[in-house]
């Protein structure tokens, strides 16, 4: 192991760090020693290379990330001074869990603050964009001269059946919005003991059957497969919208696109993509179809920053022996709580 005798424990901002981000000054001020990952020593980083994130952590203690980068079980492997990956945001599926519990690394991440609302508006407001044709009737298509003809139509909400797929924070807040819309709202979720009332718990064949419109609130499958596959889309009533401002592995990018290009799906509405950013002529984002918007979900000035914080205080709680940090696998660490 290298550095065991620091006066110091060790954090790496591997996440650019901005103006108005406090986390770095934070940290140091709680006497960890604060070294910046390669992001943002480079303006031009944008490949998020493992070898590149496990060199710029080299006798570090503790990590603060986003989903950038993939913390394999390799990576894992070979940073044996690591005690905490500190996640920027709700999921961590991008870190291998299991491998950072044998290594007795804590795995934080940032469920407080209003990120849930901040989501379910985003994909209310997706939902109402693809209803109202807005991914059509757009500044270029008027400027150049377009108007509203017999060839296309808005719809409308009123009457139609929602489906949501994931009923945690995200998917809660989102039946909430829909609420007064004079909807019928379908759930499925395994997971959901309770529903409210007003909220229908179906199995996912019923939900794809029946559904107008739905909007994904899940996690991904374990094995990344997608839960949207090419059977799966085809089993949705034919016209039905689809968004997704959950994970982009949820749905097989081919046949959706092969559903749209058929006419089974009407329109799609995307927040997540894989890779990130995507490619500027990836079709995703010049379908016709599809309204995409570029992983905002919840990117607002207060989620921005009270997540970094977040994240910076999980990271000292967890480096410094103290409680209160989200540990997401505390449940299974011998001792997640010790100092570096």
């Amino acid at each position: 192991m290298n550095d065991t005798h620091h006066s110091k424990p060790i954090a790496v901002l591997w996440e650019r760090v901005v103006a108005g981000d406090t986390s770095a000054a934070f940290l140091e001020a709680q006497g960890i020693e604060v070294r910046l990952g390669r992001p943002n020593l480079d303006p031009a980083y944008r490949t998020h290379r493992a070898q590149d994130f496990i060199e710029d952590l080299q006798g570090a203690h503790g990590v603060l990330i986003s989903g950038g980068i993939r913390v394999s079980a390799d990576v894992i492997h070979a940073l044996p001074d690591l005690r905490v990956i500190s996640k920027i945001g709700i999921g961590v599926d991008t870190v291998d869990i299991d491998a950072a519990t044998a290594a007795d690394i804590a795995v934080c991440n940032t469920p407080h603050g209003n990120d849930t609302v901040y989501v379910a508006e985003h994909a209310m407001t997706l939902l109402l964009a693809l209803m109202k044709q807005l991914h059509v009737w757009t500044r270029p298509y008027m400027t150049g001269g377009g108007w509203r003809s017999p060839a296309t139509f808005a719809s409308s909400l009123d009457e139609r059946t929602v489906g949501i797929v994931g009923f945690g924070r995200i998917g809660r807040e989102f039946a909430r919005r829909l609420s007064g819309w004079n909807v019928r709202i379908l759930v499925h979720d395994p997971y959901a003991d309770d529903v409210p009332a007003g909220v229908e718990r179906v199995s996912l064949e019923e939900l794809l059957a029946s559904s107008d419109a739905i909007s994904l609130h899940c996690p991904p499958l374990p094995d990344g497969s997608p839960l949207l596959d090419a059977s799966a889309l085809a089993r949705l009533r034919k016209g039905a919208l689809l968004v997704n401002t959950a994970r982009a592995a949820l749905v097989d990018r081919q046949a959706l696109l092969a559903a749209l290009d058929a006419g089974q799906i009407a329109g799609a509405a995307i927040d997540v993509f894989d890779p990130e950013p995507p490619a500027s002529n990836d079709p995703l984002l010049t379908h016709p179809k599809i309204l995409s918007t570029p992983h905002v979900a919840s990117w607002t000035h207060e989620a921005f920053f009270g997540r970094r914080r977040q994240a910076a205080e999980n990271l000292a709680h967890v480096l410094l022996g103290r409680t209160g940090a989200s540990v997401v696998n505390a449940n299974r660490l011998k001792m997640h709580d010790r100092k570096a």
